[in-house]
């Protein structure tokens, strides 16, 4: 069984589609001309009559209506259908056997009033007219005037018996058709004002040899035509095929290479349509992965790293104990449960930041005035901050009352590690300034600390585990580089965003956003 893969199956709706709109407009191109030659020959047909409709104008202006021709239709038709004189030669309606009809040359030879038929000389007579003596075919020639299915002599068009007069609403008045199947009209006019029309019938294209064979050799064109247009779909369909499912191609080929562990695969952007967005934004996820992997590497190394420290400082003092080399007394025990607690510190600040929402679960959820925690944990930091030589600005901490839904335990957690962080890293002699002020329903917290301050580039990384700027924010002053990563997580848990900016000061400014509750 052919598998139908998308290549194929664009392929062939294309094709499908373009086969169907060509056989459609053959077919449509078809009938068109065939109903438009037929009202193309009546057209030329009428086009020759136009003495008779000068005459029928000519009547109505004299009578002013069209009640002299419903009074009397058949002897008025027969004065009408005569062109007038002095705009035509003398071409009119058969009114008796051999006369002639209006628009058509004077009858060939032989078939003119009073003419005589030759012998027949052998070759086929028409299907009305017998084999008699050559002295009775004029007879047999010439049927009488009224004769049923049969023209008049000259009449061989059969015009007279296709011709009708119709009034201005189109009811029939006089002729020998009816105002149905009509090919061509001309209208009659009196004083700028259309009063009727003069209409000839169609006549059937099948009917006549000559037009068959013309409609049989523009069908014949119209038949190769199609072909070749079918032929150039065929192509386009194939090459339009290729050309869609060529950037699939490379997109699976760079799929199975990333997962094969290849996370340095792109594709190469094409054009700028929905597949080029696909292949751009395929190249983008391939980008983070990479950036995920050697985020996951790093965390892993730092983590090691981290964890290495203190489990190296309990293993050396135990294994001094268990040498004999110390004793285990209160100062040795008083240690040990110091490096304890560091690395159980170290655990959860690592499970608190492996998740964007932890804490969500666990947080509690009530009303509470965060600029208030906020103050009590600075009174609490404004000893160590006096032993640093770092001046404490509190003078825009104001307190207008304001309320967040949160766990003050966590905001407790992200206000130490900020202020933890400025202690950390600004200079003797520096500052922090810290302010709060509301706008759009979000509270902010701004922390302006001075010199030093990593470079614009770090920025951005600031709150990644384990980063660090620069050697003047290492790990030489105790952090494990996961203080801001931790305030990102808990803001978050609490609806609000954190950033990070240069200060004015020439420091770092970090901006806590959290959405205002009206109590």
């Amino acid at each position: 069984m052919i598998r139908l893969t998308i290549q194929r199956k664009v392929f062939l709706a294309s094709f499908a589609l373009a086969t169907s709109m060509a056989v459609l407009l053959t077919l449509v191109m078809r009938w068109n001309l065939g109903d438009g030659f037929e009202r193309y020959t009546s057209a030329a047909e009428l086009a020759g009559l136009d003495g008779v409709v000068s005459n029928i104008e000519a009547e109505y202006a004299r009578h002013g209506n069209w009640d002299f021709v419903r009074a009397a239709p058949e002897q008025s038709w027969r004065r009408l259908s005569r062109p007038s004189s002095g705009n035509a030669p003398e071409r009119h309606l058969p009114e008796r056997a051999g006369g002639f009809s209006p628009g058509l040359p004077p009858p060939p030879f032989g078939q003119g009033p009073g003419a005589t038929r030759p012998p027949w000389d052998g070759r086929p007579l028409p299907p009305d007219v017998e084999r008699r003596p050559a002295g009775e075919a004029n007879a047999a020639a010439t049927p009488p005037q009224g004769s049923p299915g049969r023209p008049p002599p000259g009449d061989i068009l059969r015009i007279g018996q296709r011709l009708a007069l119709l009034d201005a609403d189109g009811q029939w008045l006089a002729g020998k058709a009816q105002a149905s199947g009509v090919g061509a009209a001309t209208p009659i006019a009196y004083q700028g004002k259309v009063v009727g029309k003069l209409t000839l019938q169609a006549v059937p294209s099948s009917g006549r040899a000559l037009d068959a064979a013309f409609l049989a050799s523009q069908t014949e064109n119209m038949l190769f035509a199609g072909l070749a247009a079918l032929g150039f779909s065929l192509l386009a369909a194939w090459l339009l095929a290729r050309h869609l499912l060529a950037p699939i191609g490379d997109l699976e080929r760079a799929a199975r290479q990333i997962a094969d562990g290849s996370l340095d695969a792109r594709i190469d952007v094409r054009n700028e349509d929905e597949l080029g967005q696909l292949a751009a934004s395929f190249n983008a996820m391939a980008v983070r992965l990479g950036r995920v992997e050697e985020s996951r590497r790093a965390w892993i190394a730092e983590s090691s790293h981290e964890l290495r420290t203190p489990l190296a400082v309990l293993r050396a003092e135990i294994e001094a104990m268990q040498d004999g080399v110390r004793r285990p007394d209160a100062a040795t025990l008083v240690r040990l449960h110091k490096q304890v607690q560091q690395l159980a510190k170290l655990v959860d600040d690592l499970r608190l930041t492996l998740d964007r929402e932890a804490g969500g679960s666990e947080m509690e959820q009530r009303l509470l005035m965060p600029v208030a925690i906020l103050e009590e944990t600075v009174a609490a930091f404004r000893e160590r901050y006096l032993d640093a030589n770092i001046r404490l600005d509190t003078a825009r901490l104001v307190d207008l009352g304001w309320w967040v839904r949160g766990d003050a335990g966590r905001l407790t957690q992200v206000f130490t590690n900020l202020l933890e962080n400025s202690l950390r890293y600004t200079d003797a002699g520096g500052q922090l300034a810290i302010a709060a002020q509301a706008c759009k329903q979000q509270l902010l917290l701004d922390f302006d600390d001075t010199a030093p301050g990593p470079p614009p580039a770090a920025l951005p990384r600031l709150f990644e585990r384990f980063f660090r700027a620069e050697a003047s924010r290492s790990r030489a002053f105790g952090g494990s580089g996961l203080g801001l990563s931790i305030c990102k997580t808990l803001v978050e848990a609490h609806g609000g965003r954190i950033s990070a900016t240069p200060a004015k000061l020439g420091g770092l400014h970090i901006c806590v956003e959290l959405p205002l509750e009206i109590a």
